[in-house]
């Protein structure tokens, strides 16, 4: 529960951001078309994604290029899977969402979205606190250090938080979550540690192994698991930093996020979509598809700024994620 001294300012900025919202859906009449919006970037999003590894597979790219360029498709797919965690699109029609969440699965070889639903509504609920399993798998509360981006990978290296997260939380269902994920979590491991040194391998001792077998893995490789290892880093170090942890009033939102929207910040948000930027919106009002947060976010900024909200707090790496001054333990 918000804090007495919170209580207005967050009313005010929650008013600020639904009164943009209205304001925008009144002038642009195309954003009461909410599922076809939603369809239209989940088609457009595996659209670019196909182009791109033509592309490769042709010889018409670079192997660098499609490892660069597949994250930013696939940071669209992540934010649909988001907004339909929360029902914004295709509301009631649970095969067209299902389809939705499974291509997108497999687009980021990451988490079951049916068990980060779980996570990511109690996220709402318990952001910032211990049993915060959403945050903490992705390295909310650590000092800075190798752990910390490692962890931002991919979920399979999260395992020496869980202990912990369940000590806070005896209810995390932390095998459901692993076998749920499993085919997407074997398939990236095995590219992410077969592949280096079989390529070296092949490179030493060429025809040692089957050329179609090096073929494949590469191609896991630059297509599938490379991208995707910078578009979560990228993610999960700007979604765990502009978040607050362990020394903050439970179920205060005020106290939850700060606006990370730095210039030194853009290679990493574009990676995100802007996630470092817009997230706190998205805690304030949750109701809101992605790229409605975009359009709101310069007025809720501003009316954040206004009620004392924190903006660009890297003092927040060193004192990992606490709002003040204390560093954990």
């Amino acid at each position: 529960m918000a804090e007495p001294s919170t209580r207005e300012r967050i009313k005010a900025i929650n008013r600020a951001i639904v009164a943009e919202e209205k304001r925008l859906r009144a002038r642009h009449r195309w954003l009461a078309h909410q599922d076809a919006l939603g369809l239209a970037a989940f088609v457009g999003s595996l659209l670019a994604m196909a182009a791109i590894a033509g592309g490769y597979l042709a010889g018409a790219l670079p192997w660098w290029a499609p490892v660069l360029l597949i994250g930013l498709p696939v940071s669209i797919l992540h934010e649909l899977e988001h907004d339909l965690i929360h029902n914004q699109y295709f509301k009631g029609r649970e095969r067209i969402q299902a389809l939705m969440f499974h291509v997108i699965w497999w687009s980021k070889l990451n988490a079951s979205p049916w068990y980060r639903r779980v996570v990511h509504l109690r996220h709402h609920r318990r952001s910032g606190q211990p049993d915060d399993a959403e945050e903490r798998m992705i390295g909310l509360g650590l000092r800075p250090g190798w752990f910390r981006v490692l962890i931002a990978i991919h979920p399979i290296f999260a395992y020496p938080v869980l202990a912990s997260i369940k000590r806070a939380d005896p209810k995390f269902h932390v095998m459901w979550g692993i076998r749920k994920s499993a085919p997407q979590f074997v398939t990236f491991a095995l590219v992410l540690f077969l592949q280096p040194p079989l390529h070296l391998l092949d490179a030493l001792a060429p025809g040692w192994l089957p050329a179609g077998l090096v073929h494949l893995l590469d191609a896991l490789m630059v297509l599938w698991v490379a991208p995707n290892v910078i578009r979560q880093g990228c993610l999960a170090l700007v979604s765990s930093y502009c978040h607050y942890y362990g020394d903050i009033p439970e179920g205060d939102v005020f106290y939850q996020n700060q606006i990370l929207d730095h210039p030194l910040l853009w290679p990493m948000q574009l990676y995100c979509f802007n996630f470092g930027s817009t997230h706190i919106v998205h805690h304030f009002v949750v109701q809101q598809p992605f790229y409605l947060r975009q359009m709101v976010a310069e007025a809720a900024h501003a009316e954040m700024l206004r009620q004392g909200v924190r903006r660009n707090d890297f003092g927040v790496i060193a004192r990992a994620n606490r709002w003040g001054p204390r560093a954990a333990a």
